[in-house]
């Protein structure tokens, strides 16, 4: 019979096994990104080349000639990337992407997560205020359900080769 104290070890190490952690609908753990925010851009923590994933909702699109501008309210970002709903939201940015983006898709209300660069900060009129925005430059954007109850994690569980649950 064999000791049940082997096992033990082995008991203790499955459900690590089992955690998964969230991962960001943008990013993977080699994309090198730093932990700053849009309002860190504004009070001058951050400077033009910084990577930064940044997310929130979209107030304005606007396509030109050769690429699309949102305009968008920060929010902050939970472990997956997603805009925390329950925060308040913060500082606006702008997202440039090169090319078109369907105004009709990426309507404001939506929610939007980037990865992006920062390249500066410009100053923009919101209504008959004028107001700096820092400007990202955007490698990937994704743009979340309209239904906030579909952002599902991109959790995944599994157990040894091939064995998904």
């Amino acid at each position: 019979m064999t000791d049940p104290g082997v096992f033990r070890p082995l008991m203790l190490l499955i459900p690590l096994l089992l955690v998964a952690c969230a991962t960001s609908p943008v990013a993977t753990e080699s994309d090198p990104v730093l932990p700053l925010g849009p309002a860190h851009v504004l009070e001058g923590q951050s400077q033009e080349g910084d990577r930064v994933i940044w997310g929130g909702r979209i107030v304005a699109v606007r396509n030109l000639a050769n690429r699309t501008e949102i305009s968008v309210v920060s929010y902050p970002l939970d472990r997956a990337d997603r805009p925390r709903l329950d925060e308040e939201p913060g500082v606006r940015f702008l997202v440039r992407r090169p090319g078109f983006l369907e105004p009709v898709k990426y309507a404001p209300g939506r929610f939007v997560t980037v990865l992006g660069t920062v390249v500066g900060i410009e100053h923009a009129e919101v209504d008959e205020y004028r107001l700096a925005h820092p400007v990202l430059a955007a490698e990937r954007v994704h743009l979340w359900p309209a239904e906030a109850s579909r952002w599902q994690s991109r959790t995944q569980f599994s157990i040894g080769l091939g064995i998904s649950l």
